[in-house]
């Protein structure tokens, strides 16, 4: 078996002897796809139309979050 699969298999991945959680990852990728479309919207001047912007970050994180795990760990 590849080892890659199977370090990619585990509940947390080893990083200069440090263990960090997968959900601390897609967390990390998820804050940082977000805050790429909220950079885009603000960018595009389509920020305006939306009532409350850090709630709707918060909310785009969750889902960009999801969507991340959902695809990496099905």
């Amino acid at each position: 078996m590849n080892p890659l699969v199977v370090e990619l298999t585990g509940p947390e991945f080893r990083l200069f002897d440090l263990l960090f959680p997968w959900i601390a990852v897609i967390g990390l990728l998820g804050f940082l796809a977000a805050w790429l479309v909220i950079a885009v919207m603000e960018y595009a001047g389509l920020s305006r139309y939306v009532w409350h912007l850090p709630l709707f970050f918060v909310a785009l994180v969750i889902l960009l979050s999801s969507l991340i795990g959902m695809e990496v760990f099905p």
